[in-house]
C-alpha cells in the first residue's frame, strides 16, 4: 500500500485533567522526552508528523520503522527521543518486588508545599518538547497503535491496542516499542529515575484514543522520589 495513502490529519491524544490517582486501572509509562509524533508506516516507507501538523524529518529512523513494521500499514502515536542509555530499554517487562501500597501512595501523592511546587515545574518541564541536540541519535519509541492495515482502532480499548502493538512492530535499531507497566511502580522509580525520566503517564487500560483531543482517561504525574 503507498504510505500516501495511509497518511491522516490526526493529532496525538492530548493527556487531560483528571489527577494521576483517579485513573481507573491504569497502564504505567515513562513518560518520553523530545517530540510527541504520530508514525504513518508502511514496509517501504514512513513519516513522522508533530503535534502541530508539522513533518519531522528523519530518514534514518523512518528506514529503521519501516523495517521493524510486521503489517500493511500502520499509524502509530510515538516520540522522537534521543537513545537511552540502557540498550535493552524499551520491551515490556514485568513488576519487580512490590512496596507496600501504602508507602507509595505516600510517596506518590503527599508532598509539602515545597516539594509539590518543585514537582509541577519539573511535570512542566518534563511535558515540553525537548529540543534535539545535533549529536544524540534519535529513536522513535512507538507506545500506541492508532490503525492497522487501513482499520482504525480509536475504539479499541487500549490495553488490546498494545498487544497488536507488540506484534506489528519489532525493536530495530533506531524504532522500538514503549514500555508500560501496572501498578504499583515498585523499584521501577529508581530504573527510570537512573535512565533520565523525570515523569510517568497514567493510561486507562480501557481508554479510547481521540485525536487531538484531551483525554481525561490519560494523566501525568511527577516520577515519585523514593
Amino acid at each position: 500500500m503507498p504510505l500516501e495513502a495511509t497518511i491522516r490529519t490526526w493529532r496525538p491524544q492530548r493527556f487531560g485533567r483528571r489527577a494521576a490517582r483517579h485513573i481507573d486501572d491504569p497502564l504505567i509509562e515513562p513518560l518520553w522526552p523530545g517530540i510527541r509524533v504520530l508514525g504513518h508506516a508502511t514496509p517501504g516507507d514512513a513519516r513522522f508528523v508533530d503535534a502541530d501538523g508539522g513533518p519531522q524529518l528523519w530518514p534514518d529512523v523512518s528506514e529503521s520503522l519501516a523495517n521493524a513494521l510486521r503489517a500493511e500499514s500502520a499509524i502509530l502515536d510515538g516520540y522522537l527521543t534521543p537513545e537511552p542509555q540502557n540498550p535493552g530499554f524499551g520491551a515490556i517487562a514485568g513488576v519487580d518486588e512490590e512496596p507496600p501500597a501504602r508507602t507509595l501512595g505516600r510517596q506518590l501523592f503527599w508532598f509539602g508545599d515545597e516539594r509539590r511546587r518543585r514537582e509541577r515545574e519539573a511535570l512542566r518541564e518534563a511535558e515540553r518538547p525537548r529540543p534535539i541536540e545535533p549529536d544524540e541519535t534519535i529513536i522513535f519509541v512507538a507506545v500506541d497503535l492508532l490503525e492497522l492495515d487501513g482499520q482504525q482502532l480509536l475504539d479499541v480499548p487500549l490495553l488490546e491496542r498494545k498487544r497488536l502493538l507488540d506484534a506489528v512492530v519489532d525493536d530495530a535499531p533506531l524504532a522500538r516499542r514503549g514500555m508500560h507497566i501496572r501498578p504499583p511502580l515498585g523499584t521501577w522509580i529508581s530504573t527510570w529515575r537512573a535512565l533520565g525520566f523525570r515523569a510517568i503517564a497514567y493510561k486507562s487500560a480501557n481508554s479510547r484514543y481521540r485525536p487531538g483531543e484531551p483525554n481525561d482517561d490519560w494523566a501525568t504525574a511527577p516520577l515519585p522520589i523514593r
